[in-house]
């Protein structure tokens, strides 16, 4: 794994450890830390344009007693703590108005991106979780970039902020759902995954249903277990892709160490242990299954596919792969729009819940798989920690 350097001189204001150490150190109770989160958060969901506009909101909530904090820590955070050592840098704007992609840098000069879209009056923000990948999906634009280094919880959830801080300067309703779709592989970062999931659905910091939350994967099995003992009640999208282990092992090459067996057994400890916590209507797992012309799409592959998850209170989720980089370098093909709806409509009969997923920003890349940066912008400066 590549190093990554230092991030900035002064704590991230986002690392709730750092913050906690830090109000502790001046003096403050540790419960001061998350009020400031609460009032920081407020600032950005009523559309607070910079960091200057967010800590004098946050200065005018604190004369609410409410909030039990004083103006002197909200001073001593702001002069203290870096608000966002990550920014944007380029914003795209879908043609339709309903996707906007972020091209964020981070404290080190390295760079990822984020995207807001918004259906039906509801904004969801889907996260990446590394700097590129090293999973290797061969229709995926951010497999072909390798990995270069994990993200701190720390700049997943400024992520969230940035776009929470865009949307609502916008005008726009702030974000009520996070999906792990990004780029990287989630449970490949387990740790800082993991800590993002649990400040995102903290009432004391970003307070999100921890049903609005999805973590997606392609199958690290060891690492899907571990989240569903520690994270039962969020949302997995697991990216399977293939009904056969010898069809994945093609296109998705991180099988060959989590074979179909091993994953599927991962899957049926995620689906008891919601079904115990949930209705099953509300329970089950989201299978993403990206359809390949040729490939992937064919009647014996609906049919082996209905095979393997009869019985499963699963939805499967139909993504027509979205054209980028690796249809030069493999071939790939979209399907014809019937080939798809015949391909759900073939499994539905089989006995599964199935969708054909509405694709949003295919415009401006920022569809499935269609995440991805040139080298000399990933680099941006010399690699650091792990």
């Amino acid at each position: 794994m590549p190093r990554r350097l230092p991030r900035t001189v002064k704590p991230p204001f986002f690392d709730a450890a750092a913050l906690e150490t830090f109000v502790v150190g001046r003096g403050f109770k540790r419960e001061v830390a998350p009020r400031l989160w609460r009032v920081v958060l407020r600032a950005l969901r009523e559309g607070a344009a910079d960091d200057a506009e967010v800590w004098a909101k946050a200065a005018a909530y604190a004369v609410d007693g409410r909030q039990q904090l004083s103006k002197a820590a909200i001073t001593l955070a702001s002069q203290n703590t870096s608000l966002f050592g990550s920014r944007t840098e380029t914003v795209s704007e879908s043609s339709d108005g309903d996707t906007t992609k972020h091209l964020v840098v981070l404290a080190d000069g390295k760079k990822i991106e984020a995207v807001a879209m918004r259906h039906n009056s509801r904004t969801t923000v889907c996260v990446s979780s590394q700097i590129g990948c090293a999973m290797g999906c061969q229709f995926c634009a951010t497999g072909t970039m390798g990995l270069h280094g994990d993200l701190a919880a720390s700049e997943i959830l400024e992520q969230v902020a940035l776009l929470t801080r865009h949307e609502c300067s916008q005008g726009r309703p702030a974000p009520r759902n996070i999906v792990f779709m990004g780029m990287g592989e989630p449970l490949a970062n387990y740790d800082a995954v993991s800590e993002a999931v649990e400040k995102l659905c903290d009432p004391f910091h970003f307070a999100f249903r921890r049903r609005g939350v999805t973590v997606s994967t392609v199958g690290v099995a060891p690492s899907l277990k571990k989240l569903t003992r520690e994270h039962p009640d969020v949302r997995v999208a697991l990216s399977l892709h293939a009904p056969t282990q010898t069809l994945r092992e093609r296109i998705v090459p991180a099988s060959k160490r989590w074979p179909l067996d091993e994953l599927l057994e991962a899957l049926d400890d995620h689906l008891s242990a919601t079904e115990k916590r949930h209705k099953r209507s509300a329970s089950g797992l989201m299978i993403e299954y990206v359809l390949l012309k040729g490939v992937n799409d064919r009647d014996e592959d609906a049919d082996a596919l209905a095979a393997l998850l009869r019985g499963r209170n699963v939805m499967l989720n139909l993504i027509p792969y979205n054209p980028n980089v690796t249809a030069a370098l493999h071939g790939f093909e979209a399907p014809e729009e019937a080939t798809c709806r015949a391909f759900g409509k073939r499994v539905i009969n089989r006995g599964l819940r199935v969708r054909l997923r509405q694709e949003f920003g295919q415009d401006v890349s920022a569809a499935c798989g269609q995440l991805a940066l040139d080298i000399e912008d990933v680099a941006g400066a010399a690699p650091r920690r792990a």
